[in-house]
């Protein structure tokens, strides 16, 4: 992945990142662009390399006000998925959305074709789903 602040447009959308146990959790307000998705993989690649293959993690990403981007964006977060899961001990990636985000039943369908197949309405479903796919690693 390019480590590069060179963008062409300037970002749109905010987010923040951090880690929490065993989870690498997002919370971002859209709609965003390719250069927002790639400003935050600079700053959630370090987070997520502080796991280890002993000490897994799950990525969660909580989206608010809306989900919907252009392609180039679709198709960056997808190279972050495939990134994280060949390259990182990534287990999974889920979405929090709830019913008032814009455009979530729109999109469902690319995040789950990119590996993104779980789309929760709350951050404690997503955690509880995220706890059980740890716990299964673990056996």
């Amino acid at each position: 992945m390019e480590n590069s602040l060179n963008f062409v447009f300037r970002p749109h959308g905010k987010f923040k990142v951090w880690i929490e146990n065993q989870f690498l959790l997002t919370e971002v307000t859209g709609p965003w662009n390719r250069e927002l998705v790639d400003y935050w993989a600079q700053h959630a690649l370090p987070l997520a390399k502080s796991f280890s293959s002993s000490l897994p993690y799950v990525a969660i990403t909580t989206v608010h006000e809306s989900i919907l981007c252009p392609p180039d964006a679709l198709e960056r977060i997808a190279q972050v998925v495939q990134y994280a899961l060949k390259n990182l001990p990534c287990l999974g990636h889920a979405i929090v959305a709830n019913d008032t985000v814009s455009g979530r039943d729109i999109v469902r369908f690319s995040y789950e074709k990119i590996q993104i197949e779980h789309i929760f309405e709350n951050i404690e479903q997503a955690k509880t789903w995220g706890k059980e796919v740890l716990d299964k690693a673990k056996r």
